[in-house]
């Protein structure tokens, strides 16, 4: 959808590597990924590897950009240093589901005097770095789901925005990345719909304006959310299947809408027929329901289609 929306717009698609989570590092996926992308026909316009203007591109490179915006932000006194030490977290979480109550940080070191702050910094005492919800909740227009409010401050504390180790969190690099990178449009999943108000409030201590959202309903398959852990949805069990890109293509985008007239079930369309028709206004905000039988179908038509035509003959034999 991201990439439909660029592209209808003529604007540009962007593909960032964002790795600062070294728990979760895997080897290999970010080939993997690029390899998928280019497979499906999904080509950025700027990516680790063809660079561009705003890189670079993945943001392990840009560590030192964190830790500057991270400075500024101390500096406003939009955010502070929190020394609490991981078992005191763990005995705030423990408590709070003993008592019924949502677990969350209780802004502790928020109210430190400098003084306090400088004795602590001197003498060694490890700490991350937490940025200050607004007590007001931040309400945005979603250009799927309309206007929207979510009182961060129910169901959290002040977040953390650079960790103990130095490193960023995804939620403050993405904020410092899509202000640095020129962003204009968001388009993720729902389920990041309630962290959107904490990324407008730190746009704004940063003093600067936020990129527009929207927010994409979840795809559900055989009665549940589609997730990455079910691993026949994965690009590369579609690709062993023999599945070819146009045909999945069309069996993902078909789920949800965002499209001039409701398309139809046995029709399979270009890349630049669905790129024509897309209208980011026509998208449901109900989940999509995807039909695995569906590619199947959507496969045999785009086999059809390389059958009839002569310069793509050839290539469609040496895939069989």
């Amino acid at each position: 959808y991201n990439y439909l929306f660029a592209r209808s717009n003529n604007g540009t698609f962007i593909l960032r590597i964002e790795d600062t989570d070294r728990t979760r590092t895997v080897p290999g996926a970010i080939e993997r990924l690029q390899d998928d992308l280019l497979w499906a026909g999904i080509i950025p316009d700027e990516d680790p590897t063809r660079g561009g203007p705003v890189g670079s591109y993945v943001q392990l490179s840009r560590l030192e950009l964190y830790k500057e915006q991270a400075l500024k932000l101390l500096d406003n006194q939009s955010a502070y240093y929190c020394f609490c030490t991981e078992k005191r977290l763990e005995l705030l979480r423990r408590e709070a589901i003993k008592c019924g109550q949502v677990p969350k940080y209780d802004n502790r070191c928020r109210h430190f005097t400098k003084d306090q702050v400088k004795e602590m910094l001197w003498k060694n005492i490890t700490y991350c770095i937490r940025f200050k919800l607004a007590s007001t909740p931040a309400a945005f227009h979603d250009i799927v789901y309309g206007d929207v409010v979510h009182d961060l401050t129910k169901s959290e504390g002040d977040p953390v925005i650079i960790k103990s180790d130095g490193y960023p969190t995804y939620h403050f690099a993405d904020v410092v990345d899509d202000h640095f990178m020129e962003i204009s449009h968001i388009l993720r999943g729902v389920e990041w719909q309630v962290s959107t108000p904490k990324h407008i409030m730190l746009y704004k201590a940063l003093g600067r304006n936020s990129p527009i959202y929207g927010h994409l309903p979840f795809n559900i398959k055989r009665g549940s959310k589609l997730s990455k852990r079910q691993g026949d949805i994965k690009i590369e069990s579609f690709r062993k299947q023999g599945i070819f890109p146009l045909a999945l293509l069309n069996y993902v985008i078909g789920a949800d809408g965002g499209f001039h007239k409701e398309r139809e079930n046995q029709h399979l369309y270009s890349y630049q027929a669905l790129i024509k028709q897309f209208d980011i206004n026509k998208i449901k905000s109900s989940s999509g329901k995807l039909m695995p039988e569906k590619v199947l179908d959507l496969n045999k038509l785009e086999m059809a289609n390389l059958l009839q035509n002569e310069n793509n003959y050839k290539f469609f034999i040496e895939r069989i």
